[in-house]
């Protein structure tokens, strides 16, 4: 189901795709790559140049870490992921980790995570009752 946010992402990427990534391409038409680098070779966009694209957008934004990018990002994500049910090897997998020890160390579980859980499994054996 989409939202408003996701439709006007969507809008936006439809017209990124039909106009600007065309003249990133430059002569080059290999369309394989969503966010080519900006040398008009049709190279792909590197992660260093992402991470730095990001950074520029978030403190534009008046974020105020002193590091931000694309890793705090993964961290992120996989700490979302984790805290709303998706298990540590499907989330391992998804980030392409060579095992979940890797992925535990991205994964965070919040205290309001950890506290609903435990309230969860107390109410299943019977020593809580959880409210409706």
């Amino acid at each position: 189901m989409w939202d408003p946010h996701n439709m006007k992402a969507l809008i936006a990427l439809e017209a990124y795709v039909a106009e600007a990534r065309a003249a990133l391409l430059g002569p080059h038409a290999d369309t394989s790559y969503l966010f080519p680098a900006n040398n008009g070779a049709g190279e792909p966009l590197g992660a260093n140049a992402v991470s730095l694209m990001l950074t520029r957008r978030y403190k534009a934004g008046g974020g105020r870490l002193r590091q931000f990018g694309s890793h705090r990002i993964r961290h992120a994500t996989a700490t979302l992921l984790v805290n709303n049910g998706m298990p540590l090897d499907e989330v391992s997998r998804y980030l392409g980790h060579s095992s979940t020890e890797v992925t535990r160390r991205y994964a965070r579980q919040t205290p309001e995570t950890l506290g609903a859980r435990a309230a969860d499994a107390l109410a299943k054996s019977g020593l809580l009752s959880r409210p409706e």
